[in-house]
């Protein structure tokens, strides 16, 4: 499906380092941007740190005469498109902070810095790792209410990367129009809390079903095989703890096909998502292979749980073009989406608005979280977003706070699409839209009339986006697919379990999410090619690409092996003794020693020359207990004290962060965190943007919309008169709040 690259023609200089700005020039570079690197002074201590690190950055042209030189590097800014600053940070290289500089010497310039926190905040001027900023976000608290746990996907550095993507596309599109650069931030604790908006939200007027969210501790229903594999099934859908049970022959005449079959608060943590011991009694009896095809001949999700990168060989994958080639036979992860690019004449002009997306016209008829949360981001950005509804309404609205983060800042639409005078609805929306998008099963927006094709007969400089659990076509397009079974499948429950434990499903609906923020930058990128190109553009990002690109440090190298991935200890409290958490006599920290110097030094202030190596490298789980020992003796600031001076970090884990956060004066004042008007619920505190534009105004106020909360509204601006809207009402087509 790919053709023309989006970036063909934009030029990037990379002035960064570490893990997230490197995700984002690879990203820059596989999509036809000529990417130049100029290396920090000295040489990049993230060499080696990450093995994937040089792999990621091989797209660049190396340029070390501007790494010396500052007027050939001014003149390579003069002629580029985009700046690339900031990262990590690390003892043995001093962090750059002259992205306003830089931005404002070269007025056409799109600045993404990567910064230590959001500035004029409490929650910057620190040193800023993945596992700091976990730790500061409070994101370390939430999968275990008992203690703090590290969350095994990089959620800071992962989340940084595609938050800046979404602000530095954004900020291109808008150059389009205005022809003026601006200066991008975001950092690894606003790409920590960009996974957590499913759970945090604070409502003025609470309903316990409202407030409601899936409790930390509960587990998963991944289930133990007779052949020793684990599987994830999904018990959820109307009627599928009945099949479910069907598949794994469990007689009970007291469950009924009409069952309800969602989770149940009351049934304790370990058998919230269904009767635990029953279910794993009765998977044991199959081997998995058997157990999974009798589950999918009832059209249930499930899959086995993976090592990181099995997935890689199957033909599903290939297919979608995720896995890419180098010259030298190692295997890595691409672009997350199909593209196919489809001439439609002459760019339009675009006008100048107050916001990036100002104008652009977004018809999400998405449901549950991964689609829909990829047109909120661009309603944050300025869209006018429409979200389309069955009048029974997305089921996602089951768990509000799920739903407003997905769907906020949104007109909403409920229409029954299978009808002729309501689908007709739908195609005169999409025919004045720039963007339809959808996460239907492959083949429905086909069957409704709104598949690209259809669309582009009245709307030929449309942007299309299709959200399939596994893809449109392949062998594996009609399966059911959901977060948890993508966690399964890509690896991710495999990682997270860490040394010698069962696999863990993590909390954050990770796949869903990024997910949703990597659609939202595969439509920017659309947007910036057809503003230069006059281009339309259809996209393809399914659910399981997204589980695969959140796992990009891992390579497979010629003779078939894995490498790359960090492997978490036993202790789940992280990867290596020198940059983990521990308890100290007055709660959890964090500690990161990066480097050999810094790790020789906690050994040394610690008094632990005798007991631990000098070869840094050799440190393994026995030695993770024999700092933990010794630190349990000190409080987190006598820690601080001593550590510090030797360039080791220390990050007190707090537990009360959601509500710190969202009452954060400064975070809604910069929009991180909206304060909105909801009619039902009163003002909503929840998370918002996690990245900032220095000249373009971005954010709303509007709350996730009501059930057919604008339909009136929107029919009106359609043409139709009031006697038909009632009509319509009157008929069942359509439904209003």
């Amino acid at each position: 499906m790919q053709d023309v690259q989006l970036l063909d023609g934009v030029k990037v200089v990379d002035l960064s380092v570490g893990m997230a700005p490197a995700l984002v020039a690879k990203f820059l570079a596989d999509s036809g941007a000529t990417v130049t690197r100029v290396p920090p002074a000295g040489s990049d201590p993230f060499v080696g740190y990450y093995p994937a690190y040089e792999v990621w950055r091989r797209g660049a042209v190396l340029d070390e005469v501007a790494a010396d030189s500052p007027s050939a590097l001014e003149a390579l800014l003069a002629e580029a498109d985009i700046c690339l600053i900031g990262g990590e940070d690390h003892p043995e290289i001093q962090r750059r902070r002259d992205g306003a500089q830089i931005a404002a010497r070269h007025s056409r310039l799109v600045v993404l810095d990567i910064t230590d926190g959001p500035q004029g905040t409490d929650f910057a001027g620190r040193p800023s790792t993945d596992l700091l900023a976990q730790a500061r976000s409070g994101l370390v608290w939430e999968q275990d209410p008992a203690r703090p746990i590290l969350n095994a996907f990089e959620p800071g550095n992962y989340g940084a990367a595609m938050q800046g993507l979404a602000g530095l596309l954004a900020a291109l599109y808008e150059r389009e129009a205005s022809g003026k650069g601006q200066l991008v931030t975001t950092s690894l604790f606003e790409g920590s809390l960009a996974w957590i908006g499913t759970y945090w939200a604070r409502l003025e007027k609470p309903t316990p079903a409202a407030d409601y969210v899936i409790p930390r501790g509960v587990w998963p229903l991944v289930l133990r095989a007779r052949d020793g594999v684990y599987v994830h099934l999904v018990i959820g859908a109307p009627g599928s703890k009945y099949a479910m049970y069907k598949a794994l022959e469990i007689d009970d005449p007291g469950v009924k096909p009409t069952d309800v079959s969602m989770p149940q608060p009351g049934a304790g943590a370990k058998n919230f998502f269904g009767d635990f011991d029953l279910l794993a009694e009765h998977a044991a009896k199959k081997d998995s292979k058997d157990l999974l095809e009798a589950i999918w001949a009832l059209g249930l999700p499930a899959e086995p749980v993976l090592p990181p990168g099995e997935c890689w060989s199957n033909p599903q994958i290939e297919r979608n073009g995720v896995i890419v080639t180098e010259a030298d036979g190692i295997r890595r992860v691409g672009l997350p989406f199909l593209h196919q690019t489809v001439p439609a004449g002459a760019p339009d002009k675009l006008e100048v608005k107050d916001k990036p997306l100002g104008g652009v016209r977004v018809v999400d008829c998405g449901a549950f979280v991964a689609g829909p949360l990829a047109a909120a981001i661009l309603a944050d950005l300025g869209a006018d977003v429409i979200k389309v509804e069955a009048k029974a309404g997305d089921p996602n609205r089951a768990i509000f706070k799920s739903f407003t983060m997905a769907n906020r800042g949104k007109r909403g639409l409920a229409i029954d699409l299978k009808v002729p005078d309501g689908n007709a609805v739908v195609q005169a929306l999409c025919e004045h839209a720039d963007i339809v998008m959808s996460n239907f099963r492959p083949g429905v927006a086909e069957r409704l009339g709104i598949g690209a094709q259809d669309l582009r007969k009245k709307n030929p400089k449309l942007v299309v986006l299709e959200s399939p659990a596994y893809g449109s076509q392949g062998p594996m397009a009609s399966r059911a697919g959901f977060d948890m079974v993508m966690q399964a499948w890509c690896g991710h429950e495999s990682k997270a379990g860490g040394r010698d434990n069962p696999p863990r499903w993590n909390r954050t609906n990770l796949a869903d999410i990024a997910a949703g923020m990597l659609g939202a930058i595969g439509l920017l990128t659309a947007l910036v090619h057809r503003a230069r190109t006059g281009n339309a553009v259809s996209l393809e990002s399914p659910l399981v690409n997204a589980g695969i690109f959140t796992l990009s440090e891992l390579l497979q190298l010629p003779d078939g092996s894995f490498a790359g991935l960090n492997s978490l200890t036993s202790s789940l409290a992280g990867y290596h003794p020198a940059e983990s958490l521990y308890r100290a006599r007055d709660g959890w920290v964090a500690v990161v020693a990066r480097g050999e110097k810094a790790a020789l030094g906690l050994r040394r202030v610690l008094q632990l020359n005798d007991a631990l190596s000098a070869n840094v490298a050799t440190w393994d789980e026995q030695a993770e207990a024999v700092i933990a020992a010794a630190i349990a003796l000190r409080t987190a600031a006598e820690l601080a004290e001593v550590f510090e001076p030797e360039g080791i970090w220390v990050e007190f884990c707090h537990q009360d962060r959601e509500q710190v956060i969202l009452n954060d004066a400064k975070l809604i004042e910069r929009g991180m965190v909206r304060a909105v008007q909801h009619p039902q619920f009163g003002v909503i505190n929840e998370l918002g943007t996690m990245f900032q534009l220095s000249r373009s105004k971005i954010g709303n106020s509007r709350s996730a919309p009501l059930l057919g909360g604008s339909t009136h509204e929107l029919l009106r601006e359609l043409g139709y008169d009031e006697a038909k809207i009632a009509d319509l009402k009157a008929r069942g087509v359509s439904l209003e709040a």
